[in-house]
C-alpha cells in the first residue's frame, strides 16, 4: 500500500499537478456521494492484452453501512463494462469532474448491470483549482489555428498555426518566435480559436493568462529562444470539454498504470 501511494504522488506531482491524499472516511463518502448525486460520468480502467481500455460508467447508489457502491454502465457500454470487470478482484476509477482518483475491490457483480464495490481507505484528488495539464508538445497531437491583430506600431493581422506545448481542461500553451511575440499581451482576447485533435475539432474562445520566455537548455531542445504563450479557456462548450477531459484522461493512462505495478 506505501508503495503505491507513494507512486502515485511521484506520477501526478512530476506533471506539475498538486496531489492531495485523502484518508478521512467521512470526506471520502462525499466525493462519491457527489459523483452520484450529480450524476457524473465515471471511467473504469485496466490494461487487457497490453492494450489500455476504459468504459464510461456513472454511480448508481451506495451503502454507507456496508461501505460499498453500486456502479452501473453508460447506455452503450454494457459490454466494455463487463470485459473490464470480468474475472478481477479490483478496478481502477476516475472521475474528471473531481479529479479523483481510486482502485476500488469487487465486492460482487450482477453483471451486464451492476457491480457493487468497495469503498477505499483512501483516494487521490488534485486539488480543485487545478487541472490535468499534459505536455503534448513531442507528439504534436494537438492543433490550434487563429488569427490575431495588432494595432501597434502598424495595423497588422496574422494567421496561426501551431502545435500545442501542453493542454488542460482549463487551457493550453503554445510557442511562438520572437518576431511573433509581438502580437501577444497577457489579457488579450483571441476569439475562434480552433482545437485540433486527429480528425476531431472545436472552436474555443481564449485569453492570455501568462507569456514566459523560455531559454533553450538540455531538456527541451531548443535551439533558441522563444516564448510560451499561456491561454485559458473563456468560451468552451461542455461536448468539446468533455472530449479534452477524455483525451487527457487516455494520455495519462500509461503514468496511472504505474500505480499497479
Amino acid at each position: 500500500m506505501q508503495i503505491r501511494e507513494a507512486r502515485l504522488e511521484k506520477i501526478f506531482l512530476n506533471n506539475d499537478n498538486n496531489l492531495k491524499k485523502i484518508e478521512d472516511e467521512s470526506i471520502i463518502h462525499c466525493l462519491v456521494s457527489g459523483a452520484k448525486q450529480s450524476e457524473l460520468e465515471v471511467f473504469i480502467w485496466r490494461l487487457l492484452g497490453g492494450s489500455k481500455h476504459l468504459a464510461s460508467v456513472r454511480i448508481e447508489s451506495i451503502r454507507k453501512q456496508k461501505k460499498q457502491f453500486c456502479i452501473i454502465p453508460i447506455p452503450g457500454h454494457e459490454n466494455q463494462v463487463q470485459e473490464l470487470m470480468i474475472g478481477q478482484s479490483y478496478i481502477d476509477i476516475y472521475v474528471p469532474e473531481s479529479a479523483l482518483l481510486m482502485r476500488c475491490n469487487i465486492n460482487h457483480t450482477d453483471a451486464p448491470i451492476r457491480y457493487y464495490l468497495e469503498i477505499p481507505a483512501f483516494v487521490a484528488q488534485v486539488e480543485r483549482r487545478k487541472s490535468f495539464r499534459i505536455n503534448v508538445y513531442d507528439s504534436e497531437d494537438v492543433k490550434i489555428n487563429f488569427g490575431k491583430s495588432v494595432s501597434v506600431p502598424r495595423a497588422m493581422t496574422q494567421q496561426f498555426g501551431k502545435s500545442c506545448f501542453d493542454i488542460s481542461t482549463g487551457g493550453f500553451s503554445f510557442l511562438v518566435s520572437r518576431m511573433e511575440s509581438k502580437f501577444f499581451q497577457i489579457n488579450d482576447p483571441i476569439r475562434m480559436l480552433e482545437i485540433k485533435i486527429s480528425d476531431w475539432s472545436t472552436i474555443v474562445n481564449v485569453e492570455i493568462a501568462l507569456i514566459k520566455e523560455v531559454e533553450p537548455d538540455e531538456y527541451n531542445g531548443l535551439t533558441y529562444k522563444v516564448w510560451r504563450i499561456c491561454c485559458r479557456f473563456s468560451l468552451i462548450d461542455q461536448i468539446s470539454k468533455k472530449y479534452l477531459e477524455k483525451y487527457i484522461f487516455e494520455r495519462i493512462k500509461d503514468e496511472l498504470h504505474a500505480i499497479s505495478v
